[in-house]
C-alpha cells in the first residue's frame, strides 16, 4: 500500500470515491474483518442507531437543524474542506453491517471514561470522532467543520492520551472535560471504537 488513499479503498470495500471521507464505523468494520477484536460504543441508544439506518439524511438534517454545521449538509452530503472532502450521509452499508455481525461487540448508553478505564491495556487503542478545533481550542476555519479522529491509548489522572496523525505533540495528555467537549461538539451523543489486538 502506497499511501491513506489505498487503507481507504480497502476500508470502502469497493465503494470508495475519490474525496469522500472514511469514517470510524468503516474504519472499525474494516479493522474487524482483519481479525482484531472490535466494540461499538455510543453514549446513545441502539434506537437512535435504528432511526438513523430508517431514514439518514432526514435524521441528520433535523439533528443539526439549529446547529452551525447545517451549511455542510447538502442534498443528503456532507461537503466540507471547502469543497474538497464529502461523507455520504445516505450511505448506510457499514454502520448496518455492525449492527447486524456478531463478531463486534455493541456497548449502548455508555459513558467514555468508564469504558476507556476498563479496557485500557497494552493490547488496546481507541478511535475517537471529535472535533479538532475544540479538542485544540483553536478558533474555527471558514468553510472546514473540524471534523477529526484520533487515536486514544488509555485515560489517567483526569487525561486522555491522544495520539494524533496531524502535527500535533504524540502523545498529547489532554483534560477529560475538553476531549467529551470535542466529542461532543456535534451532537450531544457520541460515539467511538475500541479495538484490541486479542
Amino acid at each position: 500500500m502506497k499511501d491513506t488513499r489505498d487503507v481507504m479503498k480497502i476500508a470502502k470495500m469497493g465503494r470508495y470515491k475519490f474525496g469522500v471521507g472514511l469514517d470510524e464505523c468503516e474504519m472499525a468494520y474494516a479493522l474487524s474483518r482483519l481479525g482484531f477484536k472490535v466494540i461499538y460504543v455510543s453514549s446513545g441508544s441502539y434506537e437512535n442507531d435504528l432511526a438513523y439506518l430508517e431514514d439518514p439524511v432526514g435524521y441528520i438534517a433535523k439533528k443539526y437543524e439549529n446547529h452551525p454545521y447545517k451549511e455542510y449538509i447538502k442534498d443528503g452530503v456532507w461537503v466540507d474542506m471547502n469543497g474538497n472532502n464529502s461523507f455520504e450521509l445516505y450511505d448506510t452499508y457499514i454502520t448496518q453491517k455492525i449492527l447486524e455481525t456478531d463478531e463486534i461487540e455493541k456497548i449502548y448508553n455508555a459513558d467514555l471514561v468508564s469504558i476507556v478505564e476498563h479496557y485500557q491495556n497494552e493490547d488496546t487503542l481507541f478511535i475517537f470522532p471529535l472535533n479538532r478545533y475544540v479538542l485544540y481550542d483553536q478558533p474555527h476555519e471558514s468553510g472546514i467543520s473540524g471534523g477529526h479522529i484520533v487515536l486514544c491509548k488509555g485515560y489517567k489522572d483526569g487525561r486522555f492520551e491522544i495520539y494524533d496523525p496531524g502535527p500535533y505533540p504524540k502523545p498529547d495528555f489532554i483534560p477529560k472535560q475538553r476531549v467529551l467537549n470535542a466529542m461532543t461538539e456535534l451532537d450531544q451523543h457520541y460515539d467511538f471504537i475500541v479495538v484490541r489486538n486479542t
